[in-house]
């Protein structure tokens, strides 16, 4: 069994004390997750964990072990980055996590240019509306909206335009409103990406899906406020119709953010080329 695999999964093991999470972070089962610490526990002759039916506990040579592991698997993944920078050949995996319409619109029609211009980098492509930062699963973030303080490069890459709109028929039915304190009358679909922000008064349907509340809105079931980008096919074809164009709120940007400006060649090649791409 491979053994730096192995080191990687008992890291995860440790650090989240949960085999199912850590099995789907790896793409692995919950069963193969034990047999890679039990292949660990074998080599090393010794127990790392101590499990109970209710939660998995370190022993003491597994907490000395976890702290050799991260110092081993911090130290190979430098050499490994400053043997990719003295070839100028960046190969490897790179983790990129974005938020889902973004990244199904907008990121995803892009990864066939990026495989072809780096054919030796990966791409694990996560597409993920959770307020996450930087960690040991992914390299870059892309993340829309005002940002917290927070210690990561952080590059604007664009902005990200929003509109009111609702179908003909919910607009003939109820009427159009005028101003933003008119909503209150109004069927609302709300969008909340799990923050607890909701811009739209009262909303009838809440969800962290803008494919969700489009679908809903073209079915006449009332207002929404979400990207330009996702309603521009039915606004085109008069499926939905702009609102309220005078109150729209500011666009929101969009930042890509990574670690440390010294990057592997890899994760710089990818932050490059969608910097690139995306500023266009």
């Amino acid at each position: 069994m491979d053994q730096i695999k192995s080191m990687k999964v008992f890291v995860a093991v440790a650090e989240q004390r949960n085999f199912a999470k850590v099995a789907e972070q790896f793409n692995l089962s919950a069963t193969m997750v034990g047999k890679h610490i039990r292949s660990l526990e074998h080599h090393l002759g010794t127990s790392l964990i101590s499990r109970t039916t209710r939660r998995q506990t370190l022993t003491e040579a597994g907490r000395f072990y976890l702290g050799e592991c991260c110092q081993l698997l911090d130290k190979l993944q430098q050499v490994e980055a400053e043997l990719q920078q003295i070839t100028k050949h960046p190969r490897g995996l790179v983790r990129v996590n974005v938020p889902v319409n973004y990244g199904n619109l907008v990121i995803a029609p892009l990864m066939a240019e990026l495989m072809a211009s780096h054919p030796e980098i990966d791409i694990e492509l996560q597409l993920d509306n959770a307020r996450i930062t930087i960690n040991e699963q992914v390299d870059v973030l892309i993340r829309i909206g005002e940002l917290a303080e927070t210690a990561l490069v952080v590059r604007r890459i664009g902005d990200y335009p929003l509109c009111y709109c609702a179908s003909p028929v919910y607009l003939e039915k109820h009427g159009i409103p005028l101003t933003p304190k008119e909503l209150s009358k109004h069927h609302c679909l709300g969008f909340d990406g799990g923050s607890g922000q909701r811009l739209l008064p009262r909303p009838r349907l809440t969800t962290n899906s803008g494919n969700v509340l489009m679908q809903a809105a073209l079915d006449h079931a009332g207002v929404i406020l979400q990207p330009k980008l996702l309603l521009q096919e039915p606004l085109q074809q008069g499926r939905l119709v702009e609102i309220l164009t005078d109150f729209v709120p500011a666009p929101m940007p969009i930042n890509l953010l990574y670690q440390s400006r010294q990057q592997p060649l890899k994760n710089r090649a990818v932050i490059d080329f969608l910097i690139r791409r995306l500023r266009q």
